[in-house]
């Protein structure tokens, strides 16, 4: 694959992400807790689940770059996530505790149920 496509491709789907990203948190609202981040990164695992899952079997490709390190890259976000955190624990150390440990779990749980929609389909199990 040429290194120019590659690096085009993960931008694209990066910047289509971050925009998607962030129509999300627009409309997600600011509350005392940040719904909108932990639903980007429960389903940003989600899609990033499917997207190995889907092309598990086959040869990587612009697109599988474009969707899994460019889209889901750009979409999820580890950087909002800390500074969530760190802006929780000096108000409540339980709401932090039950942030990291939702997105964890659920970011977790999500990702297996993502990659398991194609196992199946092909008669593997996790």
């Amino acid at each position: 694959m040429d290194r120019f496509k590659s690096i085009f491709a993960v931008g694209f789907g990066g910047a289509a992400g971050a925009i998607l990203r962030y129509c999300v948190i627009l409309n997600a609202g600011h509350s005392f807790f940040p719904f909108g981040t932990l639903l980007i990164n429960i389903v940003g695992s989600f899609l990033l689940g499917m997207i190995n899952g889907y092309f598990a079997t086959k040869k990587k490709s612009l697109v599988f770059l474009a969707l899994g390190s460019g889209f889901c890259g750009g979409f999820t976000t580890m950087s909002t996530f800390s500074q969530e955190v760190v802006e929780l624990l000096q108000t409540s150390l339980a709401l932090a505790g039950l942030y990291i440990g939702a997105t964890l779990f659920l970011g977790l749980v999500a990702g297996f149920f993502g990659l398991g929609l194609f196992n199946r389909r092909r008669g593997e199990s996790l």
